[in-house]
């Protein structure tokens, strides 16, 4: 991706070194909880239902807004598109992680219906799902739930990450995922594998304790991957958050899917990014990032209290 990490060896912590002070959100009348919803139910996956879709109250795009293109020194356009919170269980204390794996099948089936729903339509390029856990990493509301937008614009971080998959496919002959897998399938950073996808912390990693999942064979959007590999990709999601929350209780963190957009090639997976530091001046001036946690010692960190 054309940047640089700093890998703070001076300042380096090990992971019991890390303190995490997390504050905890009001569950009053929560809007979540089947009891309270007040938003419309566009999607469930049963009934009573496991799995709800329903509008975002406050949306960052409307379905109804033109879509206008203003173009010039400063170019725009209306925000048009869908904003959906995805409620990931009716019962209010538990986390994604504490759910049955044919729960957490059911929470990404709707990531790959919903996906497949939206990429048919003319004015949706890209598909956005993401996770917030944790006030710190953004959440407003505690009951387990993920997000998804559906824009009408490729964001530019997907499109130089396609780009250079593209490019190092043709010049390599390779998609660069398959090429990191077998790279990284002999070295210390890769926490386990499945049949159908591997789990590493990733070289020079921006986040500490950031962790992929990524599919083994060139798929591109949740909607490619059948039954069996969803259903590997919950139990490998579950094992995954539990051992983080083992080593660092209670963090909170950010997971996002990056998933090809409309006329892109970019391989299907991952990214989860335990929040254990702040991106600060230094960061955001530069796009330069200092991780004092490297990748190598939280990975054996993980493989050592690894949860079945």
């Amino acid at each position: 991706m054309d940047r640089w990490v700093i890998i703070a060896s001076e300042r380096a912590k090990r992971p019991k070194d890390f303190v995490i002070e997390e504050k905890k959100i009001q569950k009053a009348l929560c809007p979540f909880c089947p009891e309270y919803i007040e938003m419309p139910i566009v999607y469930k996956d049963s009934e009573p239902w496991n799995v709800a879709v329903i509008p975002n109250k406050y949306p960052a795009l409307r379905p109804e807004i033109p879509l206008r293109i203003e173009r010039g020194m400063f170019e725009s356009m209306g925000a048009r598109g869908f904003h959906e919170i995805v409620i990931e269980t009716p019962e209010h204390e538990k986390n994604l992680e504490d759910l049955p794996v044919e729960h957490i099948y059911r929470v990404l089936k709707v990531f790959s219906d919903r996906t497949k729903l939206y990429m048919s339509r003319e004015d949706i390029q890209y598909v956005s799902i993401f996770k917030n856990h944790g006030v710190i990493a953004g959440e407003s509301i505690s009951h387990e739930h993920s997000q998804l937008i559906a824009l009408p614009v490729v964001p530019e971080l997907i499109k130089r990450e396609s780009e250079k998959s593209e490019r190092f496919e043709k010049e390599v002959g390779i998609c660069p995922f398959k090429a990191i897998y077998l790279r990284e399938r002999r070295t210390e950073r890769l926490l386990f594998e499945m049949e159908n996808f591997f789990v590493l912390a990733p070289f020079a990693s921006i986040f500490p304790a950031e962790t992929w999942i990524v599919a083994k064979k060139h798929v591109e959007t949740m909607d490619q991957l059948r039954k069996n590999e969803l259903m590997e990709l919950a139990e490998i999601l579950k094992r995954t958050l539990k051992t983080i929350k083992k080593i660092f209780p209670g963090v909170p963190y950010n997971l996002v899917i990056h998933q090809s957009a409309k006329g892109s090639r970019l391989h299907l997976h991952i990214e989860i990014y335990p929040r254990l530091s702040i991106h600060a001046g230094f960061e955001l001036g530069n796009n330069m990032y200092i991780n004092v946690l490297p990748p190598e010692v939280y990975a054996k960190e993980f493989r050592r209290v690894m949860v079945a």
